[in-house]
């Protein structure tokens, strides 16, 4: 069949320019913010992390000479930095599970059918929305050795007092239970939409099949809210790498008893805006950059198999 030719191709193509060139005005502002704070200190930390940067010296301010990688050689020979490394999986490793396992019990709990669910629902979720300042300082009292609210409850089961925010040893257990309380809940709401989400018709096969409550959930539940578990543990993932806030309120501004709560966000803070090593802590930056996503990009590629997502 013969083509039709187009009427005004050009009128057209400036048509298309012109709504381009308009969608694009619209955009400018954000684009403007997030290059000026986003996307320039990104590109920077990586040029930075190849210099020694020094605040004021021959009278420039931020004097710099390039060193190559003797930030990145000194960053794996510097014991704080290791230091910091090993308790930040730590963290990473047991907070982010732990988290989990607890946010998909209790949005099983949830979905049933209990009374004032709408209520419980707000209560879990506020401590993720309450301002992380208020939430350290009440757990500063939460924490505390002699009138703190955990070792007094911890006293009727014959536990003797701990020193949560001043022994080593307690210092990040200590901020693990305080970031697993407060995002419990905000995990518990997402895997709850993706339970409400699931048809009806799975559970009521099932059931005439005579299948047990264990089966359904691990053959049809499971299986069915595998992306909201993958997305919880991305977005938790990053979050605990990057923890920072929590430490430095919980602890006054140090990071804890024998830097026993140091993290890599925490010893970038130190080096950059306390020792002003600008170079070293973009090198820090840069490890941590790589560190989140080499297990992002593992997580996509192998963990995504298992996921299931509902034609």
């Amino acid at each position: 069949m013969k083509r039709t030719p187009r009427l005004f191709p050009g009128l057209r193509r400036k048509t298309f320019w012109f709504e381009t060139a308009e969608a694009y005005l619209y955009l400018l502002p954000a684009i403007l913010i997030l290059g000026t704070f986003v996307i320039y200190p990104f590109f920077n930390a990586f040029y930075l992390s190849f210099f020694k940067v020094y605040p004021f010296r021959h009278g420039i301010p931020f004097y710099k000479v390039f060193v190559g990688l003797k930030n990145f050689y000194f960053l794996f020979r510097d014991r704080a930095f290791l230091q910091a490394l090993r308790q930040t999986s730590f963290y990473v490793g047991v907070s982010v599970p732990v988290t989990i396992t607890l946010a998909l019990s209790l949005a099983t709990l949830l979905n049933k059918g209990l009374r004032l669910r709408p209520f419980y629902r707000l209560s879990y979720f506020l401590p993720y929305i309450t301002p992380v300042v208020a939430i350290s300082m009440v757990w500063q009292w939460i924490f505390n050795w002699h009138y703190g609210l955990l070792n007094y409850f911890l006293g009727f089961f014959g536990v003797n007092l701990i020193n949560w925010l001043e022994n080593p040893r307690f210092a990040l257990p200590a901020v693990i239970i305080m970031n697993v309380w407060r995002y419990v809940g905000y995990q518990a709401i997402i895997l709850l939409a993706g339970l409400q989400g699931i048809d009806r018709m799975y559970y009521d096969a099932a059931k005439v099949d005579g299948a047990s409550g264990w089966q359904v959930w691990r053959h049809i539940t499971f299986p069915l809210l595998t992306p909201q578990i993958f997305f919880v543990f991305i977005i938790a993932l990053i979050g605990s790498f990057k923890i920072f806030e929590e430490i430095f309120i919980l602890f006054s501004g140090t990071p804890g008893p024998m830097r026993s709560a140091m993290t890599i966000v925490y010893y970038i803070f130190d080096q950059g805006f306390q020792r002003f090593h600008f170079g070293l802590a973009a090198a820090a930056s840069v490890v941590l950059f790589a560190i989140i996503f080499a297990l992002t990009i593992f997580q996509m590629t192998v963990t995504q198999r298992w996921v299931h997502y509902e034609r």
